[in-house]
C-alpha cells in the first residue's frame, strides 16, 4: 500500500470529517476578594502549591505543582496525616445581605463567635478558615465534625425561633476525610490547581478559589445539601456507626464540578422537608418522560374554527406516538383541559405528565397562525415556544408538514432539555428517563469530555435498573462510536466490553431489538465479521418491523458487503421510521453511506449536507461527501471537502482507512479509499497523492 495507482488500480478510469457551589452577593464576592488570594509557591523546581488566605496576590496559572519529595515537605516542619473537614455555607446569602444586612451581619458574627469558642472546642475541632458567609473546620475523627455540623444546625435552628421566616439562617454542610499537609493551623494540598481565574468564578455553581483536593469535595458535596442536611463522602461515612453516630442514607454516585469520577455521597442524619438529593430505592422503572398535548385554543370564537385545535393536537400527537422514547397521553384524556386556565402543575397533578404541549391559533381564510408552547412540569418553565403559519387543509392530510415541524421541535427540545438536567444536576437527583434520553443525545456530541461523562450516565442507568436491557444496550453503541471516532487505544479490548454488553441485554431480552440490532453492528465495524453482523440485524428487525436503528444498521452492513440496492431500501425505511430521531444526521450520514454502495452519488451528496447541516463535525459524513463528489468528478469541491475531513482528523491516511474500515479488503473499500486517495488523502508513507 503506498502509491495512487496501488490504492486505486482499476478504479482510476472513473476519473471521477472550584467546586464551592453557590452563587455569591457582592458583598461576598468583595469579602472574597479583599481577604481571599492565592498564592503558589512554583518559583523553584520541586516547591508545592499552597493556599493562603492572607496572601496578596493570586497566581493566574492553570500549571500542575512540581513534584517533591516528602522531606522537603518535612523540611518546613510540614506532616502529612488523616485529616477530616468540614465545610458550612450559609444558604441564600445572597438574599439575607441584600434584605437584611446590618442584622445579617451581627448575627452570622455572633454564630461564628459561638462556632469557635463553644461547638468546636466541645467536639476537638479547629477552626481553618473564614470563607465570609462559610467556614472551613477540621476533625480528628468522622463522629466528631457529624456531631459538630449537627449542633451547628441545631443552634441554627433554636434561634430562628421567633423570627420571621425571611430571616431564617440555613446551613449546607460537607464532610470529607482524606490524607493532607498541615502545619497544625492551616492545611495544605498535595497539588494544588489554580483552575481559572477569580473573573470567571463568580457565577452560579462556580469555584471561587481554587482549594486543594479534599476542600473541593467538602465544598461540592455541601453544594449538594439541601438546608439543614449534611452530606458526607463515602470515607467519612465509613467511620460512622449508623444508628450511633448518626443516621446514613446512600446517595450513590455523584459526579461533582472538577472531578474526573463520580463521589459516592450519603446524607448524614434526616432529611430535610425539600431534600435535593432522593435515595437510591426510589427510581422507579420509568425509561420514558411523557407528554400531554392539551387540544390548542382558538384566538377568536367562531364556531366554525373551534374544531381546528383539535385537529392540531390529534396530528401532533400522531406524530410524537412513532417516537420510540416517548410516551404520548390520549387527546381523550388532554382535551378537558382545553381552554381552562390550568398550570403547567395541575395539569401534570391530573395527567402524570412530564410535558405539556399547548398554545393557540388565528384564522385568516384558509391560513393558520399557530402558537406553540412547550413546557416542563417538574421546573413549570417554558422550554421551547414558536410562531408558526401554515393552511388549514395541511392539517387534513396524513403527513401534515404544520404537526410535523411542530412535533419535531417538541421532541429535539425534550432531548435538549434532558441533556441540560445531566449536565448541571447530580445523578441521584435525575429520573431515569432523563438518563437516558440525555446520554442518547450526549454521546454523539463532538466533544470528547462529553462524550466520556455519558459512560457514567449509562453506568448509573444500569446500577437502576438490572433488568432491563435498553441501558446496556446503549453502552455498546457508545463503545462502537468510541472506535469510530478514534478514541479508542485497544480495538480489540472495546468489541470485547461491547459484547459483553450486548450480551447481557440479551441475557434479559433475548428479543430486544436495540441489543440485537447493536450486537450486529459490533461484528460490523469492531469484528469486521460481515456474515454475523448480518444475521444480527436480520433478527433484530425480525423482532420488531419498525425498530429504526435496526434497519438503519441492516443497511449499512449491506452497504458494506456491496449490495448496495438492499442498503438503500433499509436506510430509507430507517429514516421513514424515525422522522423525529433528535439523531437525524446520524441516520443521514449512514444513509450516505448506503447511497455510496448504490452508485447513487447525487442522493449520496444529498444526504451527506443535509446531515451536515444538523452535525458538521462528523468526520465520516465528510468522508462519504467527498467520495460522492469524486465520482461525480467535481474533485475541487471533493478537496475541500477533504480538506474538513483531515481538519477534524489531522493523523487519518489511506492506510489507517482503510484498515479501520470494515469492508477495507472488499471492491466497495477499495473503491471508497481510491477516491480518498484522488481527493488528496496521503497514502500512509508520508506522500501527499493531491496533484
Amino acid at each position: 500500500m503506498g502509491s495512487l495507482q496501488q490504492y486505486c488500480g482499476h478504479f482510476l478510469p472513473l476519473g471521477v470529517q472550584g467546586t464551592f457551589g453557590v452563587s455569591h452577593s457582592n458583598f461576598v464576592l468583595s469579602y472574597v476578594l479583599a481577604r481571599v488570594s492565592i498564592r503558589s509557591r512554583m518559583a523553584t523546581p520541586g516547591s508545592r502549591g499552597r493556599i493562603n488566605m492572607n496572601d496578596d496576590t493570586l497566581h493566574k496559572g492553570g500549571e500542575q505543582p512540581a513534584r517533591t519529595e516528602p522531606s522537603d515537605i518535612r523540611d518546613v516542619g510540614l506532616v502529612q496525616q488523616e485529616t477530616v473537614v468540614l465545610l458550612i455555607d450559609l444558604v441564600e446569602s445572597v438574599r439575607l445581605m441584600r434584605e437584611h444586612e446590618n442584622f445579617t451581619i451581627r448575627r452570622w458574627a455572633d454564630f461564628v463567635r459561638i462556632v469557635t469558642t463553644s461547638i468546636l472546642p466541645r467536639h476537638r475541632g479547629v477552626l481553618v478558615k473564614s470563607l465570609g458567609d462559610g467556614l472551613l473546620a477540621r476533625f480528628e475523627a468522622v463522629p466528631d465534625a457529624v456531631a459538630a455540623g449537627a449542633e451547628m444546625h441545631r443552634t441554627l435552628n433554636a434561634q430562628n425561633a421567633g423570627l420571621p421566616q425571611d430571616q431564617h439562617f440555613h446551613l449546607r454542610a460537607g464532610i470529607n476525610a482524606a490524607m493532607a499537609w498541615s502545619d497544625g493551623t492551616d492545611i495544605y494540598g498535595t497539588s494544588v490547581n489554580l483552575a481559572a481565574r477569580l473573573a470567571t468564578l463568580a457565577g452560579p455553581g462556580e469555584t471561587i478559589a481554587s482549594e486543594s483536593a479534599h476542600e473541593q469535595l467538602a465544598a461540592a458535596l455541601a453544594s449538594l445539601a439541601n438546608p439543614g442536611e449534611t452530606i458526607s463522602s463515602a470515607s467519612a461515612h465509613d467511620e460512622l456507626t449508623p444508628g450511633v453516630d448518626a443516621s446514613c442514607e446512600d446517595l450513590g454516585d455523584c459526579i461533582l464540578k472538577h472531578f474526573d469520577k463520580p463521589v459516592r455521597a450519603y446524607r448524614v442524619g434526616a432529611a430535610s422537608p425539600q431534600p435535593t438529593l432522593t435515595a437510591r430505592r426510589d427510581y422507579g422503572t420509568a425509561m420514558q418522560p411523557t407528554i400531554a398535548v392539551i387540544p390548542f385554543a382558538a384566538r377568536n370564537n367562531a364556531p366554525e374554527h373551534f374544531d381546528i385545535g383539535n385537529l392540531i393536537a390529534d396530528s401532533v400527537i400522531w406524530r410524537l406516538s412513532t417516537a420510540a422514547n416517548l410516551k404520548v397521553i390520549s387527546r381523550l384524556s388532554t382535551n378537558v383541559f382545553r381552554g381552562r386556565a390550568s398550570d403547567v402543575g395541575e395539569v401534570s397533578a391530573h395527567l402524570g405528565a412530564t410535558y405539556i404541549l399547548s398554545g393557540g391559533y388565528a384564522v385568516n381564510a384558509d391560513r393558520l397562525i399557530v402558537t406553540a408552547e412547550l413546557s416542563e412540569a417538574r421546573t413549570n418553565q417554558v422550554v421551547w415556544t414558536d410562531r408558526l403559519s401554515g393552511e388549514i387543509g395541511d392539517l387534513l392530510q396524513p403527513e401534515s408538514e404544520l404537526a410535523g415541524r411542530i412535533a419535531q421541535a417538541v421532541h429535539v427540545s425534550v432531548f435538549d432539555a434532558e441533556v441540560e438536567h445531566i449536565l448541571t444536576q447530580p445523578l441521584p437527583t435525575l429520573k431515569s428517563y432523563s438518563l437516558l434520553l440525555g446520554s442518547i443525545k450526549l454521546m454523539h456530541r463532538s466533544s470528547k469530555d462529553e462524550f466520556l461523562q455519558t459512560r457514567r450516565i449509562l453506568d448509573e442507568l444500569i446500577d437502576r435498573h438490572g433488568r432491563i436491557a435498553a441501558p446496556r444496550a446503549w453502552l455498546a453503541n457508545w463503545y462502537i462510536l468510541r472506535v469510530t471516532r478514534g478514541w479508542s487505544e485497544d480495538r480489540k479490548r472495546e468489541a470485547a466490553e461491547a459484547l459483553r454488553a450486548t450480551r447481557a441485554a440479551l441475557d434479559r431480552d433475548p428479543l430486544d431489538a436495540l441489543a440485537l440490532a447493536t450486537e450486529g453492528f459490533v461484528y460490523c465495524h469492531l469484528l469486521k465479521d460481515l456474515d454475523t453482523a448480518r444475521k444480527r440485524c436480520d433478527q433484530a428487525v425480525n423482532a420488531n418491523p419498525s425498530h429504526a436503528l435496526g434497519w438503519l444498521y441492516r443497511g449499512t452492513v449491506n452497504a458494506f458487503t456491496g449490495e448496495g440496492d438492499a442498503a438503500v431500501k433499509a436506510t430509507r425505511r430507517a429514516l421513514e421510521l424515525s422522522p423525529l430521531d433528535p439523531q437525524r444526521y446520524y441516520f443521514e450520514s449512514l444513509g450516505a453511506t448506503a447511497e455510496l454502495a448504490a452508485h447513487q452519488y447525487a442522493s449520496a451528496e444529498k444526504l451527506a449536507r443535509s446531515s451536515l447541516v444538523l452535525n458538521r463535525m462528523h468526520p465520516s459524513t465528510w468522508r462519504a461527501l467527498t467520495i460522492a463528489l469524486v465520482c461525480q468528478g467535481r474533485m475541487d469541491e471533493a478537496r475541500e471537502a477533504l480538506d474538513k475531513v483531515r481538519q477534524l482528523e489531522p493523523e487519518l491516511t489511506v492506510e489507517r482507512y482503510r484498515a479501520r474500515l470494515p469492508n477495507g479488503d472488499l471492491e466497495t473499500g477499495r473503491h471508497w479509499a481510491c477516491c480518498l486517495a484522488m481527493a488528496g488523502l496521503p497514502s500512509g508513507n508520508g506522500n501527499s497523492n493531491r496533484h
